[in-house]
């Protein structure tokens, strides 16, 4: 694995692309992931389920931000498949507070073999934990604070 906030795969959840759209939360994290990808400094990944889930507020204008953002070529659509199904059952299997949608989404991660999964979603379990080779962290600036001056991604 590369530096601790500079990894070479880094997984992000859906709250992470919410945060970003909304302006809420870890936009700010969020948006130097997203510069670092476009930049090639990082390759990023996020599941289909992402489309489901990122919709942000009903705001139509959140929706149409992360759908456009979602096509963009620096980002990995993760598709949700059998082989996901079965990591994500030996997930909840091994941390049995892990469910639902945070297992297929950490499935996902671990079958892109990304460095590190990046979620503000630790109700069930906690940043720095290692699941199957993946590092669960809080989200983090890309390089350190202040490596991208603030500005869209898009």
């Amino acid at each position: 694995m590369g530096e601790t906030d500079r990894p070479e795969s880094v997984y992000l959840d859906s709250n992470c692309f919410i945060d970003w759209a909304q302006g809420t939360g870890s936009a700010r994290e969020a948006e130097s992931m997203l510069r670092a990808a476009k930049a090639g400094y990082v390759r990023l990944y996020t599941s289909t389920v992402t489309l489901a889930e990122a919709r942000g507020t009903t705001a139509s204008v959140h929706r149409l931000h992360i759908r456009t953002l979602l096509q963009e070529p620096y980002i990995t659509l993760v598709e949700v498949t059998r082989r996901v199904g079965l990591i994500a059952n030996d997930i909840t299997a091994e941390k049995p507070k892990i469910k639902g949608l945070d297992a297929i989404h950490l499935g996902c991660a671990i079958l892109a073999r990304a460095e590190v999964y990046v979620s503000r979603n630790f109700r069930d379990f906690a940043p720095g934990d290692v699941c199957q080779g993946v590092l669960l962290r809080t989200p983090f600036e890309f390089g350190g604070a202040g490596l991208f001056p603030a500005s869209g991604a898009d």
